[in-house]
Protein backbone atom coordinates (compact mmCIF):
# COMPACT_ATOMS: atom_id res chain seq x y z
CA UNK A 1 0.00 0.00 0.00
CA UNK A 2 2.86 2.13 1.22
CA UNK A 3 4.63 1.42 -2.59
CA UNK A 4 1.43 2.10 -4.25
CA UNK A 5 1.09 5.62 -2.76
CA UNK A 6 4.88 6.42 -3.39
CA UNK A 7 4.47 5.57 -6.91
CA UNK A 8 1.07 7.75 -7.54
CA UNK A 9 2.31 10.70 -5.43
CA UNK A 10 3.92 12.28 -8.69
CA UNK A 11 1.58 11.66 -11.11
CA UNK A 12 -0.77 13.47 -8.17
CA UNK A 13 1.73 16.21 -8.20
CA UNK A 14 1.86 16.43 -11.61
CA UNK A 15 -1.80 16.39 -12.41
CA UNK A 16 -2.20 19.49 -9.71
CA UNK A 17 0.78 21.56 -11.52
CA UNK A 18 -0.91 20.93 -15.20
CA UNK A 19 -4.82 21.13 -13.73
CA UNK A 20 -4.74 24.67 -15.59
CA UNK A 21 -3.53 22.93 -19.04
CA UNK A 22 -5.71 19.94 -18.73
CA UNK A 23 -8.93 21.78 -18.00
CA UNK A 24 -8.08 23.61 -21.25
CA UNK A 25 -7.48 20.47 -23.18
CA UNK A 26 -10.66 19.30 -22.01
CA UNK A 27 -12.64 22.27 -22.93
CA UNK A 28 -10.90 22.02 -26.11
CA UNK A 29 -11.64 18.21 -26.92
CA UNK A 30 -15.59 19.23 -25.94
CA UNK A 31 -15.66 21.81 -28.11
CA UNK A 32 -14.42 19.98 -30.90
CA UNK A 33 -17.08 16.95 -30.18
CA UNK A 34 -19.88 19.81 -30.44
CA UNK A 35 -18.47 21.43 -33.53
CA UNK A 36 -18.67 17.84 -35.10
CA UNK A 37 -22.19 17.06 -33.97
CA UNK A 38 -23.06 20.24 -35.30
CA UNK A 39 -21.51 19.78 -38.39
CA UNK A 40 -23.12 16.38 -38.48
CA UNK A 41 -26.69 18.21 -37.89
CA UNK A 42 -26.14 21.18 -40.65
CA UNK A 43 -25.19 18.74 -43.51
CA UNK A 44 -28.62 16.80 -42.76
CA UNK A 45 -30.35 19.99 -42.74
CA UNK A 46 -28.70 21.46 -45.55
CA UNK A 47 -29.42 18.14 -47.60
CA UNK A 48 -32.68 18.34 -46.73
CA UNK A 49 -33.17 21.50 -48.38
CA UNK A 50 -31.23 20.69 -51.45
CA UNK A 51 -33.80 20.38 -54.50
CA UNK A 52 -33.85 17.25 -55.91
CA UNK A 53 -35.85 16.61 -59.34
CA UNK A 54 -36.33 12.84 -60.43
CA UNK A 55 -36.99 11.79 -64.13
CA UNK A 56 -37.98 8.50 -64.64
CA UNK A 57 -38.86 5.82 -67.67
CA UNK A 58 -41.88 4.52 -66.64
CA UNK A 59 -44.99 1.87 -67.73
CA UNK A 60 -42.58 0.73 -70.56
CA UNK A 61 -38.90 0.15 -71.42
CA UNK A 62 -39.79 0.52 -75.18
CA UNK A 63 -40.53 4.05 -76.55
CA UNK A 64 -44.00 3.19 -75.98
CA UNK A 65 -43.15 3.80 -72.63
CA UNK A 66 -43.24 7.72 -70.79
CA UNK A 67 -41.29 10.09 -68.55
CA UNK A 68 -42.02 10.85 -65.39
CA UNK A 69 -40.94 14.38 -63.73
CA UNK A 70 -40.95 14.06 -59.59
CA UNK A 71 -40.24 16.69 -57.08
CA UNK A 72 -38.39 14.91 -54.08
CA UNK A 73 -37.54 18.27 -52.68
CA UNK A 74 -38.43 19.34 -49.65
CA UNK A 75 -40.17 22.57 -51.46
CA UNK A 76 -42.22 22.95 -54.52
CA UNK A 77 -40.45 23.45 -57.32
CA UNK A 78 -41.39 25.62 -60.71
CA UNK A 79 -41.02 24.13 -64.25
CA UNK A 80 -39.65 26.28 -66.42
CA UNK A 81 -38.93 24.43 -69.69
CA UNK A 82 -38.51 20.91 -70.54
CA UNK A 83 -36.16 20.05 -73.62
CA UNK A 84 -34.84 16.87 -74.98
CA UNK A 85 -31.76 16.62 -76.65
CA UNK A 86 -31.87 13.86 -79.46
CA UNK A 87 -28.01 12.58 -79.99
CA UNK A 88 -26.88 10.79 -83.00
CA UNK A 89 -24.13 9.94 -85.04
CA UNK A 90 -25.32 12.74 -87.32
CA UNK A 91 -25.40 15.62 -84.82
CA UNK A 92 -27.45 16.85 -81.61
CA UNK A 93 -31.31 17.63 -81.96
CA UNK A 94 -32.40 20.30 -79.31
CA UNK A 95 -36.31 20.54 -78.98
CA UNK A 96 -38.59 22.28 -76.40
CA UNK A 97 -41.53 20.27 -75.13
CA UNK A 98 -42.63 22.20 -72.25
CA UNK A 99 -46.32 22.77 -74.45
CA UNK A 100 -48.44 19.82 -75.90
CA UNK A 101 -48.85 19.29 -79.35
CA UNK A 102 -51.80 20.44 -81.42
CA UNK A 103 -54.29 17.93 -81.82
CA UNK A 104 -55.20 16.52 -84.53
CA UNK A 105 -57.16 19.66 -85.94
CA UNK A 106 -54.59 22.03 -85.02
CA UNK A 107 -56.32 23.25 -82.23
CA UNK A 108 -54.02 24.05 -78.82
CA UNK A 109 -55.35 22.47 -76.01
CA UNK A 110 -56.96 25.45 -73.75
CA UNK A 111 -56.88 23.89 -70.03
CA UNK A 112 -53.68 24.64 -68.16
CA UNK A 113 -53.26 21.20 -66.67
CA UNK A 114 -53.18 19.58 -69.97
CA UNK A 115 -51.98 22.24 -72.87
CA UNK A 116 -48.34 22.95 -70.67
CA UNK A 117 -45.47 20.71 -68.34
CA UNK A 118 -44.67 24.44 -67.27
CA UNK A 119 -45.81 25.93 -63.73
CA UNK A 120 -45.50 24.76 -59.92
CA UNK A 121 -44.98 21.17 -59.08
CA UNK A 122 -45.56 20.45 -54.59
CA UNK A 123 -42.85 18.33 -52.92
CA UNK A 124 -43.21 14.74 -53.81
CA UNK A 125 -45.49 15.43 -57.02
CA UNK A 126 -45.11 14.16 -60.39
CA UNK A 127 -46.01 15.52 -63.81
CA UNK A 128 -46.27 13.14 -67.08
CA UNK A 129 -43.88 14.16 -69.15
CA UNK A 130 -45.32 12.52 -72.55
CA UNK A 131 -44.39 9.38 -74.20
CA UNK A 132 -40.90 8.55 -75.45
CA UNK A 133 -42.28 8.33 -78.89
CA UNK A 134 -43.66 11.31 -79.39
CA UNK A 135 -40.80 13.57 -77.30
CA UNK A 136 -38.66 11.64 -79.85
CA UNK A 137 -40.30 12.32 -83.22
CA UNK A 138 -40.83 15.96 -81.89
CA UNK A 139 -36.98 16.51 -81.45
CA UNK A 140 -36.51 14.33 -85.07
CA UNK A 141 -38.08 17.59 -86.57
CA UNK A 142 -35.80 20.56 -84.85
CA UNK A 143 -32.54 21.32 -86.58
CA UNK A 144 -29.15 20.04 -86.00
CA UNK A 145 -27.41 22.20 -83.05
CA UNK A 146 -23.98 23.06 -83.92
CA UNK A 147 -22.77 24.15 -80.22
CA UNK A 148 -22.98 20.88 -78.75
CA UNK A 149 -20.92 17.52 -79.17
CA UNK A 150 -23.00 14.14 -79.76
CA UNK A 151 -22.48 11.56 -77.51
CA UNK A 152 -22.88 8.90 -80.45
CA UNK A 153 -19.87 9.18 -82.33
CA UNK A 154 -19.95 5.83 -84.14
CA UNK A 155 -22.53 5.19 -87.23
CA UNK A 156 -23.78 1.80 -85.29
CA UNK A 157 -25.71 4.37 -82.67
CA UNK A 158 -28.66 5.18 -83.30
CA UNK A 159 -29.69 7.93 -80.72
CA UNK A 160 -29.63 8.95 -77.24
CA UNK A 161 -32.06 10.93 -75.61
CA UNK A 162 -31.43 13.54 -72.80
CA UNK A 163 -34.26 14.81 -70.82
CA UNK A 164 -33.12 18.38 -69.40
CA UNK A 165 -35.80 19.96 -67.02
CA UNK A 166 -35.28 23.92 -66.10
CA UNK A 167 -36.57 24.74 -62.82
CA UNK A 168 -36.84 27.47 -60.46
CA UNK A 169 -36.87 26.16 -56.77
CA UNK A 170 -38.17 28.17 -53.48
CA UNK A 171 -36.34 31.23 -53.06
CA UNK A 172 -33.25 30.14 -55.02
CA UNK A 173 -32.15 33.50 -56.82
CA UNK A 174 -31.55 31.32 -60.50
CA UNK A 175 -32.35 28.55 -62.73
CA UNK A 176 -32.05 24.93 -61.44
CA UNK A 177 -31.71 22.00 -63.70
CA UNK A 178 -32.04 18.39 -63.54
CA UNK A 179 -30.94 15.99 -66.35
CA UNK A 180 -31.10 12.15 -67.23
CA UNK A 181 -29.88 10.29 -70.69
CA UNK A 182 -31.26 7.25 -71.78
CA UNK A 183 -29.96 4.95 -74.39
CA UNK A 184 -31.72 2.81 -76.68
CA UNK A 185 -30.72 -0.92 -77.79
CA UNK A 186 -31.09 -2.30 -81.33
CA UNK A 187 -34.20 -3.77 -80.07
CA UNK A 188 -35.85 -0.12 -79.42
CA UNK A 189 -35.66 -0.50 -75.87
CA UNK A 190 -34.75 2.96 -73.32
CA UNK A 191 -32.41 2.47 -70.08
CA UNK A 192 -30.74 5.41 -68.18
CA UNK A 193 -27.69 6.00 -68.87
CA UNK A 194 -26.67 6.57 -65.25
CA UNK A 195 -28.11 5.40 -61.76
CA UNK A 196 -29.41 9.02 -60.75
CA UNK A 197 -30.94 12.10 -62.45
CA UNK A 198 -27.71 13.80 -62.34
CA UNK A 199 -28.87 17.43 -60.63
CA UNK A 200 -27.50 20.48 -61.76
CA UNK A 201 -27.44 23.03 -58.58
CA UNK A 202 -23.98 24.34 -58.51
CA UNK A 203 -22.98 28.07 -59.28
CA UNK A 204 -21.33 26.88 -62.16
CA UNK A 205 -24.34 24.84 -63.36
CA UNK A 206 -26.83 27.52 -62.26
CA UNK A 207 -24.94 29.70 -64.65
CA UNK A 208 -25.36 27.40 -67.65
CA UNK A 209 -28.62 26.51 -67.39
CA UNK A 210 -29.74 30.13 -67.08
CA UNK A 211 -28.27 30.29 -70.73
CA UNK A 212 -30.08 27.64 -72.35
CA UNK A 213 -33.10 28.98 -70.91
CA UNK A 214 -32.00 32.32 -72.33
CA UNK A 215 -31.73 31.10 -75.84
CA UNK A 216 -34.78 29.03 -75.23
CA UNK A 217 -37.00 32.98 -74.52
CA UNK A 218 -35.51 33.92 -77.73
CA UNK A 219 -36.67 31.34 -80.11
Amino acid sequence: MKFSRFRMAPVIEWISAQSSFLQFLTSLLTLAVWVFYAQLLLGGYLRQRRPKVVLNQVMELSTKGRFLISNMSAEGIHIESLQVWLHSYEGVRRCTVTETEPDSEGQLCDSIQRGTLQGPLPPDGYIDAGEISTLVRRARSSPFDDNVASLCAAENCDYTVELLVLYVYSSAPSIMGAKRTFTFDDDGNARPYHVETEQLTSRRERKKMADIYRKYLTI
